[in-house]
């Protein structure tokens, strides 16, 4: 997409003699001349910088493009236009393709700017050890992005460090770490469930939707059975961090968990074989890319789980198109303190092959600090998508073209400019979203030792890409129960992960664990 956004009238003529243009523009006290098919404007700047030169600037993003993302962004490039001398297009990695694509993106040398990254989840350490993010200088980032400069708490970009550099603009906002589950209400009513408000009633949910021929949902709840036993992901670890684990109930308990060889991945892996066996889900998940939301709002699927933000969103659409579902809210690990994210839990990246890496970083610094930029790429197009109620309040009136917070625009969340939804008829499902978020303010989790820290892969490079080849062989069917035998499945993911050199990850991990937390 290219939105180019010219407001001044041109009136051309032609130079005798020469066959070239020029352009005259009215309006405006600059000259602009076109060149090459890019606007220049001399004398253009932003903060002090010569800016005169049209770039096209290139972002790629996470999840699905909505279906009015275009008419966003095309009021986003307006903005930019004027502010910056640039347009921004866009494009999608799904769900199902960014584990696979994402790398590619770098190892092909794509032509690209801007990118979507996040500790643990979305490659950030894995890319910055291959060499395809760009090191952000604290010169760099205050000549540029002055306003993310002051707006970024020193912490947060502590926690994008890795062996001391910065290669990431983390996300400004308070979240909570934990996941819940959006739960057909209905069918709780149907199975006789009030609420699921443990791991173990979950599974019980789910052999009820079995035995009643439902999908109870697109997979299993590794994270919620983890979580439950005291257990995080570590970030920068294989798999999303999932196959090394760190104690976060014991918070002094320096111990890492290789999850294979933990009798609880047994036991899990067990769990799940009985209800894929049962038909809790399809036996095709692993070919599909459908998106998280999608067994859920299809009606295909019981649960869907995501952080609290999601859960509800979707919660509200299902229920608005099927009132009857009454779609809720439930925490299966209710009992248990809640983690704050990091703030690299969410953040933007700059390709180190991009040739407008200045430009990428001014777009960054407006997409952050420009409060309609902020509105329009969380909410959408205010009187289509949502109302202003005040200065620091927002009314829905259709999500279905673009949805709150739905497009990826995580990266820059900037929590100083953020508005509260106002609801005015209030149902079910907001006062269990509210009563939660308030519990949950008032049971957050004691600092862990692991608290900021990121494995870098990069001393073991070779070894750590073998491990994750392996671990997409072996290790998906396991948590989602699609083997014949459990045992066998499990020595086949641990000798291949043996081969692969786990061991010298592990090594690398300890070393690194041990120097971070005496150095705290």
């Amino acid at each position: 997409m290219k939105q180019i956004v010219k407001t001044m009238k041109i009136v051309t003529c032609m130079a005798a003699g020469l066959g070239l243009f020029s352009a005259v523009f009215t309006g405006c006290s600059k000259k602009d001349a076109v060149s090459g098919g890019n606007k220049t404007i001399s004398g253009k700047t932003y903060n002090g910088i010569d800016v005169s030169k049209h770039q096209d600037i290139t972002m790629y993003l996470i999840g699905q493009k909505t279906a009015d993302f275009d008419d966003v962004y095309a009021q986003i490039n307006r903005i930019l236009e004027e502010k910056l001398n640039c347009s921004l297009k866009v494009d999608f990695l799904s769900w199902g393709e960014h584990a696979t694509k994402y790398s590619l993106l770098f190892s092909s040398m794509e032509d690209f700017d801007l990118i979507f990254t996040a500790s643990s989840w979305c490659h950030y350490e894995q890319t910055v050890s291959l060499g395809g993010f760009q090191e952000l200088t604290e010169d760099f980032i205050k000549k540029y992005a002055p306003g993310i400069w002051e707006t970024v708490p020193k912490i947060g970009w502590e926690q994008a460090k890795i062996e001391g550099k910065i290669y990431m603009v983390p996300q400004y906002n308070m979240e909570f770490k934990n996941d819940v589950a959006a739960v057909r209400g209905d069918l709780m009513e149907k199975y006789g469930f009030t609420d699921i408000t443990t791991y173990t009633d979950m599974l019980h949910f789910y052999e009820a939707c079995a035995k009643n021929g439902q999908y109870a949902s697109q997979g299993g709840p590794w994270y919620q059975y983890f979580q439950a036993q005291g257990l995080s992901d570590t970030a920068g670890a294989p798999h999303s961090g999932e196959l090394f684990l760190h104690h976060t109930l014991d918070a002094n308990n320096p111990e890492l968990v290789y999850t294979v060889d933990w009798n609880g991945f047994r036991e899990y892996c067990m769990q799940m074989k009985h209800l894929a066996d049962m038909g809790a889900w399809s036996s095709d998940i692993l070919n599909t890319n459908d998106e998280r939301q999608a067994g859920l709002l299809s009606g295909r699927t019981a649960v869907m789980v995501w952080n609290l933000g999601s859960c509800a969103r979707f919660a509200k659409e299902a229920n608005t198109e099927h009132p009857e579902w009454k779609v809720t809210i439930c925490d299966p690990n209710s009992a248990n303190p809640k983690a704050i994210n990091a703030y690299i839990n969410n953040g933007m990246a700059i390709n180190v092959a991009s040739k407008q890496k200045e430009r990428a970083m001014m777009v960054l610094n407006e997409l952050y600090t420009n409060k309609q930029l902020q509105d329009l790429t969380t909410y959408g197009i205010e009187g289509k998508h949502w109302e202003a109620v005040g200065d620091d309040q927002y009314k829905v009136i259709d999500e279905s073209g673009f949805g709150v917070d739905a497009n990826c625009n995580w990266g820059w969340k900037n929590q100083n400019l953020i508005r509260k939804e106002f609801i005015e008829n209030r149902t079910p499902l907001d006062d269990k979203v509210d009563a939660m978020q308030e519990a949950w303010k008032d049971h957050v989790m004691p600092a862990t030792l692991y608290d900021g820290f990121n494995f870098d892969s990069s001393k073991v490079a070779t070894q750590f890409a073998a491990v994750e080849a392996a671990m997409g062989n072996y290790y998906e069917p396991l948590v989602s129960g699609l083997v014949d035998d459990v045992d066998k499945s499990i020595k086949a993911l641990h000798d291949a992960l043996e081969s692969a050199g786990i061991r010298d990850v592990q090594k690398e991990i300890e070393r690194q664990v041990a120097e971070y937390i005496k150095n705290k």
